[in-house]
């Protein structure tokens, strides 16, 4: 127990740390325009997930190991409603991790950039290849985003040499980047799922 609480209390210190260190960036930085799935943005997705699971481990660690049944059949109760509440969010993240580990965005509406590069090669641009067609690009939304706690959104790319898929990892808000694309003729079907997996 005294372990969960240290990794707990870790965890927060992290968070607020990195939180203040943004903050404090934000004063002196200009605005970036090359997304990534930093580290940080992943801490910032999966902060509230971790904390309702370090939460309910701490919690229900001490009743596991009860004397009585009720107690100990409360404990797990307990436990696997922190993990039911915990895991989709989990498994979500772990998903759009796979996907764009390798994945950075270039992004500047105002210049008119956008490019996305696959192992830092170059996969599409569209001032070289012409905008993605003639199938629609798919926009995944949650329809439940509070269960998630966070927004988990993707937008899949239809090219000829495949699809491309940016999750809310790469780009929080993705609504620029749908703006940006129906302003040059993109079709852009938006689709709602409990469960915005791709």
């Amino acid at each position: 127990m005294n372990v969960l609480r240290s990794l707990l209390e870790a965890a927060i210190t992290m968070v607020v740390l990195l939180g203040l260190a943004r903050w404090a960036l934000g004063f002196f930085g200009k605005k970036t325009t090359v997304y990534r799935a930093t580290p940080a943005r992943q801490l910032a997705l999966l902060t509230w997930p971790l904390l309702a699971v370090g939460t309910g481990l701490a919690t229900a660690a001490p009743g596991l190991v009860a004397t009585t049944s009720a107690e100990h059949w409360l404990a797990w109760g307990l436990l696997l409603a922190v993990l039911a509440l915990a895991a989709p969010a989990l498994a979500l993240h772990l998903r759009y991790y796979t996907l764009n580990a390798a994945t950075t965005l270039v992004f500047d509406p105002l210049e008119g950039r956008l490019q996305v590069a696959l192992d830092e090669a170059l996969a599409y641009d569209p001032a070289r290849q012409g905008w993605p067609g003639p199938e629609a690009v798919e926009w995944g939304r949650c329809r439940w985003p509070g269960v998630f706690w966070r927004r988990y959104e993707y937008l899949r790319l239809p090219l000829p040499q495949g699809d491309i898929i940016l999750t809310s990892l790469i780009i929080s808000d993705m609504h620029t980047l749908v703006r940006y694309l129906r302003h040059f003729g993109v079709v852009v079907v938006e689709r709602r799922r409990g469960w915005a997996w791709v």
